[in-house]
């Protein structure tokens, strides 16, 4: 089980320390608030309020043999660099930092935090590329200029096999799996999943595809 101490929780901690624990994470949740801590106590596997800005705090909470650390007070900036100094120094595995700007995020990858977030400016992105790209309805960059979209099936390929459409080689795209809409089915069973479809697949309007390739190529599909 994968070990992850979410230090600071404000809206964007508390949302984090929640999301690792429903995915199985063990979390060990901590900030100087002891409402903030009551807040996630029966949704995480710790919660406890101490100054993770004294090592002996973090030692005492063995968070150097963490798989990773969240430092998520970004709003006390000199507090969030000595926490992460504190956690490279004892030893954890990853440390990702959140950042309000391009300042801390230098100064944070600087003293040696692993990855740097900035929510705001992330959100902001995605919400962009959601207005620009109406058709997109998810999308996760990857390594490489590649990337993987969830979209709408475009017109042309309505009632179209994946043997005829030959999207690999016509389009240098890899289909991953297909979500069909169920008329019989509400909530999480009102679409189908067919993962990894074969050729003789069908695909037809309002379905929804997720197609992995270059950045270029999955931009096409607009």
């Amino acid at each position: 089980m994968m070990k992850v101490a979410v230090i600071g929780l404000g809206k964007f901690g508390s949302a984090v320390a929640r999301a690792l624990a429903r995915g199985g994470a063990e979390v060990l949740a901590v900030d100087t608030s002891d409402r903030l801590v009551e807040d996630v106590a029966d949704e995480v596997s710790v919660a406890v309020a101490f100054d993770a800005t004294d090592v002996a705090n973090l030692k005492a909470y063995k968070v150097g043999s963490m798989d990773a650390v969240v430092v998520a007070m970004a709003t006390n900036f000199e507090a969030s660099v000595m926490v992460t100094m504190h956690c490279k120094t004892l030893g954890t595995k990853q440390v990702y930092a959140k950042a309000l700007n391009a300042m801390q995020e230098g100064v944070l990858r600087r003293i040696g935090a692993d990855s740097v977030v900035k929510p705001e400016q992330d959100m902001g992105m995605r919400l962009a590329d959601h207005l620009l790209h109406d058709r997109v309805m998810e999308f996760v960059q990857l390594p490489e200029g590649f990337a993987l979209r969830r979209v709408k099936v475009p017109a042309a390929w309505d009632g179209k096999s994946l043997a005829e459409l030959n999207l690999l080689a016509a389009h240098r795209l890899n289909l991953v799996q297909i979500l069909r809409r169920n008329p019989e089915g509400t909530g999480q069973d009102a679409e189908t999943r067919i993962p990894l479809p074969g050729g003789k697949e069908v695909l037809h309007d309002g379905d929804r595809i997720d197609v992995i390739g270059p950045d270029k190529a999955v931009h096409r599909l607009d």
